[in-house]
C-alpha cells in the first residue's frame, strides 16, 4: 500500500513556468487590445479633424468664389447707376437749353468820345486828368499826349504816380488802369518798360484818383 501511494504522488506534476508563461501571454494580449483600441480611436479622431479641415477649406473656397463672383456684379451695378445719372443730367441739360432764348447782339460798344479832361505841365512833368469813369485813352487823346510826353520820353524813363482816397478799393483799381494806359502809351513811344515806374498809393480822403502824374525818371 505504501508503495502505491508513492507512485500516485509522483505522477501528478504541474510545472511552475506554465503559469508564468500563461500570465505573460494574457498580459501581452491585454496590452495589445489596449493599443488596438488606442490606435483605432486615434485614427477616428484624425479622420474627423481632416474632415473638419476639409469642410473649412471648402467653405473658405466657396466664400472666396462667391465674393469674386459678386465683385463683377457690384461693378456692373455701379456702372449702371453712373449711366443712369449721366442720362438724367443730359436730359436736364437738354431741357434747360431748349428753354433758353438766344438773342443775337451785333452792335459794337460805342467808344467814349472823351477820356482825358486835361493834361497840363506839372513841375517838369505832366498831369493827366481823366474824366469820371474813364480808364482808357482815345486815339485822338493819345496823339495829343504824345507831344506833351516827348520831353519825358527824351529823358529815357518815367515815373507814374496816382494818389487815391484811403479805403476805396474801386478807386485804387481805376487809378491803376489809368496809370497803365499812360504807361502803354510811353512804351509805344519806345520807352523801355523797365524804365517806367508805376505807383498807385493811398492818400487823404480828398485825394483825386482821376489824376495821373507823369514825371521824368
Amino acid at each position: 500500500m505504501s508503495l502505491d501511494n508513492h507512485n500516485d504522488s509522483s505522477n501528478i506534476f504541474w510545472p511552475g513556468y506554465v503559469d508564468a508563461v500563461t500570465n505573460l501571454v494574457l498580459n501581452l494580449l491585454f496590452l495589445l487590445t489596449i493599443m488596438t483600441v488606442a490606435v483605432f480611436m486615434f485614427a477616428m479622431e484624425l479622420g474627423r479633424q481632416q474632415q473638419s479641415t476639409g469642410d473649412a477649406r471648402h467653405e473658405a473656397t466657396t466664400s472666396a468664389e462667391q465674393a469674386k463672383a459678386a465683385e463683377p456684379e457690384a461693378e456692373v451695378e455701379t456702372l449702371r447707376k453712373q449711366v443712369t445719372e449721366l442720362k438724367r443730367e443730359a436730359r436736364i441739360a437738354n431741357e434747360l437749353l431748349s428753354a433758353q432764348k438766344i438773342v443775337p447782339a451785333s452792335s459794337a460798344v460805342a467808344a467814349p468820345k472823351k477820356s482825358v479832361d486835361q493834361a497840363t505841365p506839372n513841375g517838369g512833368g505832366l498831369l493827366v486828368r481823366y474824366t469820371d469813369d474813364a480808364v482808357t485813352l482815345t486815339a485822338a487823346e493819345a496823339d495829343k499826349l504824345r507831344a506833351s510826353l516827348a520831353p519825358i520820353v527824351a529823358s529815357g524813363g518815367a515815373r507814374l504816380d496816382v494818389v487815391v482816397p484811403t479805403g476805396f478799393s474801386e478807386a485804387k483799381r481805376m487809378g491803376f488802369y489809368r496809370a497803365m494806359a499812360v504807361r502803354n502809351l510811353l512804351i509805344e513811344m519806345k520807352v523801355p518798360p523797365g524804365r517806367i515806374e508805376v505807383s498807385v498809393r493811398e492818400g487823404k480822403a480828398a485825394a483825386d484818383a482821376s489824376q495821373v502824374r507823369v514825371m521824368p525818371r
